[in-house]
């Protein structure tokens, strides 16, 4: 199992609509490419600085993954998902997670 961490920095007046995005669009093209849709989380608002948001993708491994960005880049909703999603955040990175032998979602 390969999980794939979306780490994302927006403006905290920023962050409800990203999250929306994510919900509306994002989850639904993902899904439909193949990717299985973990969880997604925010840090708070109410805090004075940028909002941090995890959203956590899995699959089998990195061939499905490639198939998966596939499935992704053939969907025309993707690319309006890109669109409205880029302008919303300021920083971020994508990382490939795999979990320890001991860990309860291995």
């Amino acid at each position: 199992m390969v999980y794939v961490v979306d780490t994302v920095q927006a403006d905290a007046e920023n962050a409800d609509e990203y999250l929306r995005i994510v919900e509306t669009i994002g989850v639904p093209v993902m899904k439909a490419a193949g990717a299985r849709f973990i969880s997604c989380w925010g840090t708070s608002k109410d805090l004075g600085e940028p909002v941090n948001i995890k959203t956590i993708w899995a699959c089998d491994d990195h061939v499905e993954w490639n198939e998966i960005r596939k499935n992704m880049v053939l969907n025309p909703r993707w690319f309006e998902y890109s669109d409205k999603i880029s302008r919303l955040w300021t920083g971020g990175n994508r990382r490939f997670y795999y979990p320890a032998g001991f860990s309860p979602l291995g």
